[in-house]
């Protein structure tokens, strides 16, 4: 539509009334005809009261266009009952209807989406996020909202199970206005567990980082899952990881493929990816038993440069050693303990098993090393650092039965 004329049919009463009157011709539902309406002339143009006004008068047989609408008593929706009755009537859709609702009313109408956003945001344990260049996958204590690219400026949003809906917009805007809906609460907002699945779309992250600027965002996490560390970009992952306030521990996570081939190369990458997360630097890291299931040459370990961080081990009589024809870890174990003593960046560092080797062979191992037993606690070893005052205090847990920690602290002689 040229310029000109669209700003003659914005302030003439008479032609948008036309407008209307030309698509009730159509013989099509009322909401069919909005549609269509909104597709030719932009959804901005006439808003849906002001349309079914008019389609209403035309269904009565007044087709008068020159009424003048402005005499009409206020048209009212449920909208505009105060947000105190409204919450009544939303009390009837069950006890914890704000979490269990929460996205379905916001993705209703701008008015509810105005209603929702003066709610205290719900609390939600767990989030998940999925994000490519074509779609996001949010899922919020098991609610999924899917945001699916249509065009540059049109999206389908799926919110949990019910059908897709066309909307205007960024199809990543709309999740991330979503996601800070709870995030960006007043006083911040405390994450159990964030999962972030696969390739982290960098333009999603780039806007998400602006968002949280822009809104001063203060969310601490506890835990965070990344998988698969092989096909995330670090640079990307670091600016996802700092723009919290805090985060506890990182769990990196394997990937159990039969198609995969675990050779070195495969594990070097990881590592490299790992290294080149500065945000890895603070939290505690964890890495997956699967990983060091798979790690024949012991890359994981001799790389690494992670100050903090838990290996799990799976126990020896696991049914994947035997199909698969892999190491045990745990009989590798006293290995991986002397490539960590031999670490210039270890601060700390728990190997951890359900079922681990007997006593005497972490005890040979330890005493080939040059680490020193402390006569008054014999599950407790002093490895000295070469040329450096700290050392390394080596710690054992044991059941009855067998071992099921190794604990590694680097220390100083000095302090």
């Amino acid at each position: 539509m040229p310029p000109k004329l669209d700003e003659a049919c914005r302030k003439d009463p008479r032609i948008r009334a036309t407008f209307v009157l030309y698509k009730f011709q159509s013989e099509k539902s009322i909401f069919e005809s909005y549609k269509s309406f909104c597709r030719k002339m932009g959804s901005n143009f006439m808003d849906y009261s002001e349309f079914e006004f008019w389609w209403q008068r035309f269904s009565a047989g007044n087709f008068d266009i020159d009424y003048d609408r402005s005499k009409e008593p206020k048209y009212c929706t449920i909208t505009d009952l105060p947000v105190h009755i409204f919450e009544k009537i939303c009390d009837n859709l069950g006890e914890d209807y704000k979490k269990e609702y929460w996205f379905t009313l916001r993705h209703v109408c701008k008015s509810f989406r105005g209603i929702v956003g003066s709610w205290k945001a719900p609390k939600f344990e767990e989030i998940e996020i999925r994000c490519d260049g074509e779609s996001i996958s949010l899922n919020f204590d098991g609610y999924v909202i899917e945001y699916f690219k249509k065009s540059k400026n049109s999206s389908k949003i799926k919110v949990h199970n019910s059908a897709e809906v066309s909307y205007s917009g960024n199809f990543r805007d709309l999740a991330i206005d979503d996601l800070m809906s709870v995030l960006a609460s007043p006083g911040g907002y405390k994450l159990q567990h964030l999962t972030i699945f696969e390739k982290i779309d960098k333009i999603f992250v780039l806007k998400l980082c602006d968002k949280f600027e822009n809104l001063a965002a203060n969310v601490d996490v506890d835990t965070v899952e990344l998988h698969p560390t092989r096909n995330m970009n670090p640079i990307l992952v670091n600016k996802f990881l700092n723009l919290f306030r805090s985060i506890k521990k990182i769990d990196i996570k394997g990937e159990d493929k039969k198609r995969l081939q675990y050779t070195q190369k495969y594990f070097e990458t990881i590592v490299d990816k790992i290294n080149g997360i500065e945000a890895l630097k603070g939290p505690m890291v964890h890495i997956d038993s699967f990983l060091t299931m798979v790690d024949r040459e012991l890359v994981i370990p001799r790389g690494l440069k992670i100050p903090k961080m838990t290996l799990y081990l799976e126990d020896s009589s696991d049914v994947k050693f035997r199909r698969f024809g892999w190491h045990s870890p745990t009989a590798v174990a006293p290995n991986i303990v002397q490539i960590l003593l031999k670490s210039h960046h270890l601060k700390f560092c728990r190997i951890n098993a359900t079922s681990f080797l007997t006593r005497v062979n972490i005890d040979k191992k330890l005493k080939e090393l040059g680490a020193e037993n402390y006569p008054e606690t014999p599950d407790l070893y002093k490895y000295q650092i070469p040329d450096s005052d700290d050392y390394f205090e080596i710690e054992i847990k044991r059941n009855d039965r067998a071992i099921t920690d190794v604990y590694i602290r680097r220390k100083s002689s000095s302090a």
